[in-house]
């Protein structure tokens, strides 16, 4: 009877580190390559404040998602006090790709969309970082990366003469 209760003891032990293991951010230490550790990394369906409150030597924060699209999704994580963009496969439910981002409200805002380059429509979906302006149309990007659908990656492109639809303010009359 005691060597079936050791056992299952045990069994239940290695089972349950097992499970914690395989925790997308069980891998994740502050001042490490955070990006790298993320990759390939599988995503568990469970209510984010439980990931949240398993991770709090990280300071972990879900900041929300968007749907790229059919086979995309990104996850904005607030991770050691740095901004991530987690790319993941929908139906692998797989972190494919991770980005750090500037966080800085007061001068830079978000995009995802199609944005002009020399004031030519581009075709590719663009992740930008853009800087702020107040009463214009278009915003010129800081940084940006082109979401590749097929390969499911980021691509990071060059911000020369790239402008993208502002969503901060109204455009002028």
């Amino acid at each position: 009877m005691k060597i079936g209760i050791y056992s299952l003891l045990v069994l239940s032990f290695f089972c349950s580190k097992f499970s914690f293991a395989s925790d997308t951010f069980s891998t994740i230490k502050c001042g490490s390559e955070i990006s790298k550790k993320l990759i390939g990394r599988h995503v568990k369906n469970e209510k984010v404040v439980d990931i949240e409150a398993r991770h709090k030597s990280i300071d972990l924060k879900n900041l929300g998602m968007d749907d790229i699209s059919e086979g995309l999704i990104a996850g904005y994580w607030m991770i050691c006090g740095n901004k991530f963009i987690l790319l993941e496969d929908k139906k692998l439910l797989m972190i494919r790709d991770v980005i750090q981002v500037p966080d800085d409200p007061t001068r830079l805002v978000e995009f995802t969309g199609q944005c002009t380059v020399h004031d030519k429509e581009k075709s590719e979906l663009i992740f930008a970082i853009l800087n702020k302006e107040d009463g214009v149309a278009t915003l010129s990007a800081h940084s940006a990366w082109i979401i590749d659908e097929k390969k499911k990656a980021f691509k990071k492109t060059s911000t020369d003469g790239m402008r993208c639809e502002n969503f901060t303010s109204a455009p002028p009359p």
